[in-house]
């Protein structure tokens, strides 16, 4: 059946390669489509007749007064896949029309393969799409998700690895392309499986006789990040949880989701086996984390050198003199802010305890106030 919206299209790309009018008309009979407006939802009599007789039909002078809503001119059926699904008819003396006819008929025939095999393409997508979700829902694979891995040619067999991947951008990936393995500058295998994930994330399930060793597999996490962030414009970031059995695969999704949520501007691209503090800290509830941060370090926050201060001592594993040398600021001026954060928190940052309260507190109030 041809649907409207693309008789319109296949009618605004040919009628620039002619002058006569053009309508579109569907197996039944009924103009979709026309160059002018005023037929759009008549009987076109010839076209149905070619339709049925599945060959072009001439429409004389003398044919406009014996066939309903015809005009004269020529009427072609169109074909996919050797079947009738529409007609295009071109206006004007046939003498004139016929010779570049059959060249119209070619390329909206074209056009409508085309739409069919992109069609074809998206609908593929979605139900891969689906698929994935429910597996990933389950416990384990069900008969019923079986059956659908096998129409879908999902090997289920194998073992495989999540990869959750994440794009920092208000665009919805959905509406910006439909993505396959052809369109990456990357050694796939057939069992592999990309799928988007929601506006802005994709899961890759690479399979186990393709997840080599961590040192071989960043190269091509690399490789997929910079093809993303170049097309995309925006950060990219990935989580990759352990390789699994496929009835354990949602246990897989779920460390990489965990490792997605550690992933920083720092560290984009993180390994769940890697996570320490973050395991235990994603576990805390985000208005937990702010109020916990808040009460320890609202009176520190007021002062930007101080806070500023606290940040960099951390990030220099907690050395005075790379802090001082990083801040440009003298020892004693350095040793003078760090008591007063002592004073101002009520923290002895010689004390393992209050030193490590200080710092879950500035982890906190990062997690708390930013995603990534």
């Amino acid at each position: 059946m041809l649907r409207t919206s693309l008789a319109k299209k296949i009618i605004r790309e040919v009628k620039n390669f002619i002058e006569e009018d053009l309508i579109m008309v569907d197996t039944s009979g009924i103009i979709v489509a026309s160059t002018a407006p005023d037929r759009l939802g008549n009987f076109h009599e010839g076209a149905y007749l070619a339709a049925s007789e599945k060959q072009m039909r001439i429409i004389s002078r003398q044919d406009e007064t014996t066939l309903s809503g015809v005009k004269a001119g020529i009427t072609l059926p169109l074909f996919l896949q050797q079947k009738v699904v529409g007609v295009i008819g071109i206006t004007g003396t046939p003498e004139k029309v016929l010779p570049y006819g059959e060249l119209i008929k070619k390329m909206t025939e074209l056009l409508i393969q085309e739409s069919h095999y992109q069609d074809q393409f998206e609908w593929e997508a979605r139900s891969l799409e689906t698929f994935v979700f429910d597996w990933l829902l389950k416990d384990g694979p069900s008969t019923f998700i079986t059956k659908r891995a096998d129409v879908l040619g999902v090997n289920m067999e194998v073992n495989r690895q999540v990869i959750l991947i994440e794009f920092q951008t208000n665009e919805n990936l959905m509406k910006i392309k439909r993505w396959h393995h052809s369109e990456w500058d990357v050694e796939w295998k057939d069992e592999d499986i990309l799928v988007q994930w929601g506006q802005n994330r994709m899961i890759l399930l690479l399979a186990s006789n393709t997840v080599p060793k961590r040192e071989s597999l960043i190269p091509l996490l690399k490789k997929v990040q910079y093809q993303l962030q170049s097309y995309i414009g925006a950060p990219v970031f990935m989580g990759i949880g352990k390789a699994c059995r496929p009835s354990s695969l949602k246990d897989s999704y779920t460390e990489a989701e965990r490792a997605l949520n550690a992933c920083s501007v720092d560290v984009p691209i993180t390994f769940e086996d890697d996570l320490r503090l973050e395991m235990i800290l994603q576990a805390v509830p985000r208005e937990v984390k702010k109020e916990f941060a808040l009460r320890l370090l609202s009176p520190v926050l007021s002062e930007k050198d101080l806070f500023e201060t606290i940040q960099v001592y951390f990030s220099h594993q907690l050395s005075l003199k790379d802090t001082a040398l990083s801040m440009h600021i003298h020892i004693n001026t350095l040793h003078y802010r760090l008591r007063k954060v002592e004073s101002l928190t009520g923290l002895q940052l010689k004390k393992p305890h209050d030193l490590t309260t200080l710092y879950l507190a500035c982890i906190l109030l990062d997690e708390s106030t930013n995603k990534h």
